[in-house]
């Protein structure tokens, strides 16, 4: 009879390492912020060397941290950050939900909100297009700055240290080609989304896809998130460049005030005005 020997497997799969990583987070509380390995060990009731392995990969992504004085471990910046992003992301969320499925149904575009990440924009919320073609940008998904309407909106309002801090080289990697090329355009660029206080992106990401941009900002003012309105790069037209970008920008003011945000020189505060505002550009349209 042939019998096959197994060779026994020493490794452990991805997901289960997540699942003991996971878990020894979970023992750090208000009630006890600090841990020390003995802790850990007996409210998971692991091996100490698996315990310990698994607490010095996390210290090494910055997960945990190690007090000095007393070898206890405690929550890390890394996790802070990602609580933080979390209750930042819910409340512009729950801000934005009421207006981008207003403006989606005003326009019929795709409206998309995100977060802005080291020189990268992370989409956090999508309304998608109600025509037959659908853009590709799903939520989660990452572009760099420079070559999108939201990204633009957000550097804007970067000084020129940071600027040059975030884009050392003069050349910028293209995606498309008319994404903008160089530092020195980009620069340029960034002035008319000052002066006209939303932004513009012709065909920058994708192929076909054109749209405006302008930011979110929260109750001290600070810049929170962006959103944009995506459209069909044909139907991007000067007049409607100039009619999205405001119902953006107006889109944009009012997330910002029910964010908590108080702007004298841009007062909305209502679904209703916006809805007043569109029908009344749609009337001065040329026949």
């Amino acid at each position: 009879m042939d019998i096959t020997r197994r060779k026994p497997s020493n490794t452990t799969s991805p997901v289960s390492s997540l699942l003991k990583a996971v878990s020894i987070l979970q023992c750090f509380s208000y009630d006890e912020p600090e841990l020390g390995i003995s802790d850990v060990v007996r409210k998971v009731e692991r091996p100490r060397t698996t315990v310990h392995r698994i607490l010095s990969t996390l210290l090494r992504v910055g997960l945990l941290i190690r007090q000095n004085n007393t070898g206890k471990y405690r929550i890390g910046p890394a996790l802070y950050t990602m609580g933080s992003l979390y209750l930042v992301t819910t409340d512009i969320l729950a801000a934005a939900e009421p207006v981008t499925e207003l403006l989606n149904e005003l326009t019929g575009e795709a409206i998309k909100i995100s977060v802005f990440d080291r020189g990268n924009v992370i989409v956090i919320k999508k309304e998608e297009s109600r025509h037959s073609f659908r853009y590709q940008h799903a939520v989660g998904s990452i572009l760099p700055a420079y070559a999108s309407g939201m990204g633009k909106a957000f550097l804007s309002e970067l000084s020129d240290i940071e600027l040059e801090s975030l884009y050392p080289s003069e050349i910028l990697k293209p995606l498309t080609r008319k994404t903008i090329a160089t530092k020195t355009e980009l620069k340029e660029e960034l002035k008319q989304v000052r002066s006209r206080g939303f932004s513009v992106d012709v065909e920058g990401n994708t192929e076909g896809l054109s749209g405006v941009g302008c930011v979110i900002r929260d109750a001290t003012g600070k810049v929170a998130a962006a959103m944009s309105i995506g459209v069909y790069a044909h139907t991007f037209t000067e007049e409607r460049m100039l009619q999205l970008g405001t119902l953006n920008k107006i889109g944009a003011t009012l997330i910002s005030y029910r964010l908590g945000y108080q702007d004298p020189n841009n007062v909305v505060r209502s679904l209703e005005e916006i809805r007043a505002w569109w029908k009344n550009s749609q009337r001065q349209k040329p026949s």
